[in-house]
């Protein structure tokens, strides 16, 4: 059985174009898509070669851990007078876990549900499910708010080269689960606009982000986390709301307690595919 402190590092765990020639005074219109669009959202994250070893008075284990999660969404929006509904119909949730070579495939909580989203006074989306959200349900709502409030483009015009700070909050509700209050920090580069093969434009952006925590919970044990995550975003210019993310990078995470010591190295890829789709019923 996996060491208690590994187990909670472990939980906490293209296309055709052609470059045109843009000059670093070329100025493209970077925002967010209009939230009526309708998405098709498939996400992906996957541990390849993760390695663990915890050390204590029984002597050090160390582990070999693959996990990889998919998910597929279907988000629309529901307009009315007072800022409108966001639905995600969650079709697919697969977790898939390979700890010195034993293999484990289950659901997440969320699969076959819709959860909806709300406005509150900050005038971020809040979700909630037809019933009462326990558990890891809840922490899988507070991804989904992740990934709507994403903010990462900055909603004005934006020159070759020319560098913003986002807030990467998919990242930071990825490590709430573990560690409360993540320090979490981003920036964003547009490297080029190329035209792709059926003529649209597309922005290549380049991304960067950092992120950490450290906690001493209330039973003394000590845990901590850091992750460099770089890769890109390419948003089409011409098809609101098609957008590719890709990041690659590592996530270490620690603890301690009572003598006996825990630490992961988990070699991190990350990507999310938006699709515009005509509207879907919920």
């Amino acid at each position: 059985m996996m060491n208690p402190l590994l187990k909670t590092l472990v939980t906490s765990a293209l296309f055709s174009t052609t470059i045109l020639q843009a000059s670093a005074e070329e100025r493209v219109m970077l925002k967010e898509p209009d939230p009526k669009i309708a998405l098709r959202i498939e996400t992906s994250t996957v541990v390849k070669g993760g390695e663990a070893e915890s050390a204590g008075p029984g002597g050090t284990v160390r582990e070999k851990i693959d996990i990889t999660r998919e998910r597929l969404m279907q988000r629309t929006m529901t307009p009315d007078a007072i800022g409108g509904e966001v639905s995600y119909r969650i079709l697919k949730d697969s977790i898939t876990t390979s700890l010195n070579g034993k293999v484990d495939t289950k659901t997440g909580p969320l699969e076959g549900k819709t959860a909806t989203a709300r406005l509150n006074g900050a005038g971020n989306w809040t979700f909630s499910l037809s019933g009462i959200a326990t558990g890891d349900a809840v922490q899988e709502l507070s991804m989904l708010e992740g990934i709507e409030n994403r903010r990462w483009l900055p909603g004005r015009e934006v020159a070759v080269g020319e560098s913003w700070n986002f807030s990467p909050n998919f990242i930071r509700r990825s490590l709430q689960r573990d560690f409360p209050h993540p320090q979490v920090s981003g920036l964003m580069k547009l490297r080029k606009v190329e035209k792709k093969s059926d003529g649209t434009r597309q922005a290549i952006i380049d991304c960067f982000i950092r992120a950490g925590s450290s906690k001493v919970l209330d039973d003394g044990e000590v845990i901590d986390a850091e992750t460099g995550l770089v890769g890109s975003l390419t948003v089409n210019l011409d098809r609101p709301g098609l957008m590719r993310i890709y990041l690659s990078g590592k996530l270490n995470t620690g603890a301690s307690k009572d003598g006996e010591t825990a630490r992961a190295v988990m070699p991190l890829n990350m990507s999310a595919k938006f699709d515009p789709m005509p509207s879907v019923s919920n």
